[in-house]
């Protein structure tokens, strides 16, 4: 950031942190049901098809998408099948925890604003590709792919407070806040937030480092995770998914 950039946009990062710190401005957690599957699943020998799908079926439309998808080519199913336990045994439990986290997390990139809109599909793109891309990676160098996939989901979820923040800040202190000023915004500050808003949400503490450290200059290869993740960024963004 230059020194022009960084006097434009201080008075904002200021502005941002103290409406986040004072609760105004939040992201919905990701429901209840991701955090309970993510800790019945930490102990797979006690896990079970039938105990996921007691889980799950809590909630009727992931159930119905959990079975769409296991009816669906891509997992082989040449055989239709109505039972949820099965469905669950066919796409595997980590995916399972993969499918519903993605469910949960794609509400936050909807708008009725046409420009936000574009910008968030932007930023979903992004997030997918690098979850795709660092589930890969995982697979290559001996990584659990379902966590680095999530990993890579939620890397940028600090753009979206980023986002809403603005949106407040334009509201009620009558902001007007530029496009460039904004992407500046969302680089300065989406590590520190992405990083408290997933420690908020209970998420696994490897992921949330991953959130925060995912842009640093050196690598930590005591964080394997936050190294894919930070590989799969670079792959999305050379895949043309800037964020």
């Amino acid at each position: 950031m230059n020194q022009t950039s960084a006097a434009t946009t201080q008075p904002l990062t200021d502005s941002i942190r103290r409406v986040v710190d004072a609760g105004k401005i939040t992201l919905p957690p990701l429901p209840n049901l991701v955090n309970r599957l993510m800790e019945l699943l930490r102990d797979q020998d006690s896990a079970s098809s039938r105990k996921v799908a007691r889980l799950v079926g809590t909630d009727p439309a992931v159930a119905a998408t959990l079975l769409r998808w296991a009816n669906s080519a891509a997992f082989g199913g040449l055989h239709p099948i109505s039972d949820l336990s099965l469905a669950i045994a066919r796409l595997g439990f980590r995916q399972v925890t993969s499918a519903v986290t993605t469910l949960a997390h794609s509400g936050h990139f909807r708008s009725d604003d046409p420009v936000k809109s574009r910008l968030l599909e932007s930023l979903w793109g992004h997030a997918v590709t690098t979850a795709m891309a660092s589930k890969h990676i995982a697979s290559l160098t001996g990584g659990e792919p379902e966590q680095s996939f999530v990993a890579g989901l939620l890397h940028d979820a600090g753009k979206l407070l980023v986002l809403r923040a603005v949106d407040h800040l334009e509201t009620h202190d009558g902001a007007d806040i530029m496009p460039p000023v904004l992407d500046e915004l969302m680089n300065v500050l989406h590590t520190e937030l992405g990083h408290s808003t997933l420690a908020s949400w209970s998420v696994p503490e490897p992921i949330c480092h991953a959130a925060l450290h995912h842009h640093d200059e050196e690598v930590d290869p005591d964080h394997p995770l936050a190294v894919r993740v930070q590989a799969a960024d670079a792959v999305a963004c050379k895949m043309g998914w800037l964020a």
